[in-house]
């Protein structure tokens, strides 16, 4: 019996890991700091409040439901006004897509734009993993370049996971 439970055990475990590997959980990020050339605009929606809030979850399905129903052409991104990692009881972010300008198209009810203003210097980090898995890659590797390079984050973070492409994270620095 024990042989039969470590064979499964084992089997489980190297499942785990392919389907990891097939997400792309083992790939290291590209990290670079550059400043930002061009505004980023976002429409979506506002949050504030705690990321166990049962609001949060949904909104970003809303805002993806509101790209699939072609209600809004855009990738899917987010900003964090705060560290998304450290802030345990409240988040403020806004949930939304990345459009090309905030003038061609109409937007929902409730949404709104907000802009990832230019001229910032960033740590950029981008990885080709699923967007599962990548912030728990990116994040780290942010923090790291930031501290090899006596960078001080300023908490302002812009997400981006497209649907073809590298999933990227861009974190302001003073």
């Amino acid at each position: 019996m024990t042989r039969w439970l470590f064979l499964l055990i084992f089997l489980f475990t190297v499942g785990a890991a392919i389907l990891y590997a097939y997400v792309g959980g083992f790939k290291t990020p590209t990290v670079t700091i550059v400043t930002t050339p061009a505004p980023v605009f976002l429409a979506g929606q506002a949050f504030y409040g705690s990321a166990n809030d049962e609001k949060f979850g949904p909104l970003f399905r809303s805002v993806k439901e509101a790209k699939d129903q072609g209600q809004l052409r855009g990738e899917l991104a987010n900003i964090y006004y705060n560290d998304p990692e450290k802030a345990r009881d409240t988040v403020r972010a806004f949930v939304g897509l990345v459009v090309a300008d905030t003038v061609s198209q109409q937007l929902p009810p409730g949404y709104q734009y907000r802009t990832f203003a230019a001229g910032q210097r960033v740590v950029r980090a981008r990885t080709t993993a699923s967007y599962l898995v990548a912030p728990n890659k990116l994040y780290p590797a942010i923090t790291d370049a930031a501290n090899q390079q006596k960078l001080k984050l300023r908490h302002i973070y812009l997400e981006k996971f497209p649907e073809q492409g590298e999933s990227e994270v861009l974190a302001v620095v003073e």
